[in-house]
């Protein structure tokens, strides 16, 4: 009996010492226990499908670190354009040192995005995110310390507009980067387009400073989030507003829709700037003087006598000479709609403040911030329902440039739609 008992116990042993031997060869619970024991290295932030493409450039990245971190960063910002449950303020507490005015303006610029898809007509909620980076320049300015230059764009894919890419971008942002505690941190960051411009020039103008200090921007914050609330409404009203009836009189010269939204989308770019900014180094932006190129597609004239005019020849404003110089209405938004509205009719013919019911193809769009005309695009698509109600309209322009990108979800105070009628010689 006892050795049988005793060859039992061995034959026991050997069978669970193989057993060890096989899982551990194996090994079938490995999956299961990475998922559940092993931290994944930087998991995704949302339901947004996300990548980044880091273009050639002549500077050197040398951390890459800190390359990480501006993915990240861009992630973060994108992510709280495609999902509702996104903790937006938690995770970029992460980014920055404490009490970092730039903190809440980023914060800002994420609330405004996800608060105008969150109020368009239609649902733009992001599907996917392609982040174009080109570094422009790495400076060391300490030994813990690193200033980079960058220029982003990126390539959107709405829900509600399944097999349409809009774009928006370029632009140019300053990251500053500090090591405290083993750890890196923005110290600033700094961006004059998109999201990024219109939440500094809205929070500051809430604050009533041109600096204002943490305690100011994140006290304003809630007043900024409700503003953009009610004009990202309002927007959307007037993209739906039908409009009423108004006789105009036909011009002599029919506006060219068609050719006008083709030049538009041919000169614009989220991956490279196709035209020349040089020239226009005097000008805030490019936007102005790319409408009004749009716009002389579709009526072939400039305007160069009258009360008012309405011409290019070269970037310097000439108003004595009637074919030479630039008028200022055809690079500055504000001085483009008093030509529209005080022209003697001879010249373009537009209407101004027209509703989202009379908008086609080739008209234009102005965003307001702060009561001044920022940015303007022309119109090159129209969403609609099944019933042929317009929704939202799809826009190129310059500056920061935009791709097929819906008008619901542009950055600014206030949205005004200019009607482009045609052209009259006499």
């Amino acid at each position: 009996m006892r050795r049988r008992a005793l060859a039992a116990v061995l034959a026991g042993l050997v069978a669970f010492s193989l057993s060890i031997a096989l899982l551990i060869y194996f090994d079938p619970f490995k999956s299961i226990l990475d998922m559940v024991f092993v931290q994944q290295e930087e998991p995704p932030l949302s339901r947004v499908e996300y990548s980044s493409v880091w273009h050639e450039s002549e500077v050197k990245e040398n951390l890459p670190e800190l390359k990480k971190i501006v993915d990240r960063y861009f992630e973060c910002f994108y992510s709280a354009m495609g999902d509702r449950e996104f903790e937006g303020e938690r995770v970029m507490e992460g980014f920055f040192v404490d009490s970092c005015t730039d903190s809440v303006y980023s914060l800002a610029a994420m609330t405004s995005g996800a608060g105008r898809i969150a109020r368009s007509n239609i649902d733009l909620t992001l599907n996917a995110v392609k982040t174009h980076i080109r570094l422009d320049g790495v400076v060391k300015i300490n030994k813990d310390g690193y200033i980079y230059t960058l220029r982003q764009s990126a390539e959107l894919t709405y829900g509600a507009m399944p097999g349409i890419v809009s774009g928006e971008g370029i632009y140019t942002h300053t990251f500053i980067f500090e090591r405290i505690g083993g750890s890196w941190y923005l110290t600033s960051h700094e961006c004059e387009g998109g999201a990024w411009g219109y939440a500094k020039k809205a929070l500051n103008a809430l604050c009533g400073a041109v600096s204002p200090s943490y305690a100011q921007l994140y006290g304003a914050y809630p007043k900024f989030a409700q503003k953009l609330a009610d004009c990202a409404k309002s927007n959307a009203k007037l993209i739906r507003t039908n409009g009423y009836d108004v006789n105009y009189q036909q011009p002599e010269i029919i506006y060219n829709r068609e050719a006008a939204a083709e030049y538009a989308r041919r000169w614009t770019s989220v991956i490279s700037e196709s035209r020349n900014t040089e020239q226009w180094a005097d000008y805030d932006n490019d936007s102005g003087n790319f409408i009004s190129q749009c716009i002389y597609s579709g009526v072939g004239e400039m305007d160069t006598r009258g009360n008012y005019i309405w011409k290019w020849f070269d970037p310097y404003v000439n108003y004595m000479e009637e074919n030479k110089g630039c008028s200022m209405s055809w690079t500055e938004g504000d001085n483009f709609r008093l030509y529209c509205t005080g022209n003697d009719r001879r010249g373009l013919c537009a209407y101004t403040d027209a509703a989202g019911g009379q908008i086609e193809k080739g008209d234009i769009v102005q965003l307001v911030t702060a009561g001044v005309t920022v940015s303007q695009a022309v119109v090159t698509d129209i969403v609609t329902d099944v019933y042929g109600n317009k929704l939202d309209f799809l826009v190129c322009g310059h500056d920061s440039d935009l791709v097929s990108y819906p008008v619901s979800a542009l950055h600014c105070d206030e949205m005004r739609f200019i009607k482009i009628l045609g052209y009259n010689k006499d």
